[in-house]
């Protein structure tokens, strides 16, 4: 069973159980989207709102499970994941799951304790202060800040939900209660220029924090185009990025999967940590396009199968996402559209993969369709799908894809 099925990580999720012979059960919290509509899709079911309604979808869950037949659960989504981890006993008792307990979890879904462990496990990140542990909160951090800006964090967010930017020491000392006020416990943090390639690493580890399977893709386009979501991945020959993400699995005693963002600081060319998402990231099909099928890796692992290691990957192999490339090439100006690398116009490529497209499964692209249709009549909808909403508080990039 795989929960949030709406998401683009659910497509290769489903595609991988079903080509290996399972039979895969879809649920959503929505009834129209590209999960639902793949033909690697065999049931379908509609939970209460894991978002909006989490004690409910929880039960759903258990219930579910009670009466099913389900031998292994895949949780996936910003929602989802942690409204699963946060029962997961429960849902042991129901069926196989292949994850961290609850607290690891947290420690990585959390970015002020994901940053202790980054120091911990001497895994560099951005300069960052902790106003909880100044005797004097945000007066001690101000006084520590040689540069700036510096951006105002929440400890627990979605994308860059609640992030802002600070230019000096009174914009810092009035922002900062204001998002701990709105979204709980903050950090402060160095801003890492522009000008750095930002990284994806995709990591599979057993128990004992062995590394079975990793991929480390760049984002080469994003949506909006200086700072966003990427629409363009490629596989990258990075051994120090994996290296880092596997320290932090090992200090933090992980199981399972996990993905992490770093970017390239230009003022010193090294990668810095930004944040773990503990769950399968947007682009998770990055991994199965270049021949590691981290969904059956899981499955087989979390049944005591033995799991073979892979030790490489395919290097320059690209995943894309339309929709969103064609945003960025209307957005971008000339130069930037007719300089790109790879060039904008290489649809039919070997090496490139399509995050919905496939002519073998279109029935996803045009689930895709359905649900963004509502956009129409939602301009607030709208404005969150394509990023065209402005505010007064400016974000850093979207560390999320």
């Amino acid at each position: 069973m795989v929960i949030e099925s709406q998401a683009k990580a659910a497509i290769p999720a489903l595609e991988s159980l079903a080509r290996g012979g399972l039979f895969v059960v879809a649920a959503s919290e929505k009834r129209r989207h590209s999960g639902f509509w793949s033909r690697y899709c065999h049931e379908k079911q509609v939970y209460p709102s894991p978002r909006h309604h989490k004690e409910a979808f929880q039960q759903w869950l258990l219930d579910y499970l009670a009466r099913g037949n389900i031998d292994m659960l895949f949780s996936l989504g910003h929602y989802g994941a942690p409204a699963v981890s946060e029962i997961q006993d429960d849902v042991r008792r129901r069926t196989k799951l292949l994850a961290p307990n609850h607290d690891t979890f947290m420690d990585a879904y959390a970015k002020i304790t994901t940053m202790r462990t980054a120091i911990a496990a001497n895994v560099p990140i951005p300069d960052s202060w902790f106003p909880d542990d100044e005797p004097e909160g945000i007066e001690g951090v101000v006084d520590r800040i040689t540069r700036w800006p510096v951006l105002v964090k929440p400890s627990i967010g979605v994308g860059a939900r609640g992030i802002v930017w600070c230019h000096n020491a009174d914009e810092l000392r009035e922002v900062y209660p204001r998002i701990t006020a709105e979204f709980g416990e903050s950090y402060v943090q160095d801003f890492v220029p522009p000008g750095g390639m930002q990284y994806k690493v995709d990591i599979l580890v057993d128990g004992d924090q062995r590394k079975l399977a990793a991929v480390v893709y760049g984002k080469t386009r994003m949506y909006p185009p200086d700072g966003g979501s990427s629409v363009l991945n490629f596989t990258a020959d990075r051994p120090d990025i994996i290296d880092y993400a596997h320290r932090m699995l090992v200090e933090l005693g992980w199981e399972g999967f996990c993905d992490f963002d770093f970017v390239v600081d230009p003022r010193d060319d090294i990668p810095k940590l930004m944040e773990i998402n503990p769950r399968f990231p947007e682009s998770f099909r990055m991994g199965t396009s270049v021949g590691i099928n981290f969904p059956m890796m899981m499955y087989r692992l979390a049944h005591g199968e033995a799991v073979e290691p892979i030790v490489d990957y395919p290097k320059n192999h690209f995943l894309r996402f339309l929709p969103g490339d064609v945003l960025w090439f209307l957005r971008v100006d000339n130069k930037r559209r007719f300089s790109t690398w790879p060039s904008w116009f290489r649809f039919f490529d070997r090496r490139t993969a399509y995050q919905l497209w496939s002519w073998r499964d279109p029935g996803r692209f045009f689930g895709y369709l359905a649900e963004n249709a509502s956009m129409i009549f939602d301009r607030k909808l709208r404005q969150e799908r394509i990023r065209s909403g402005s505010g007064s508080l400016k974000p850093q990039r979207t560390e999320t894809t």
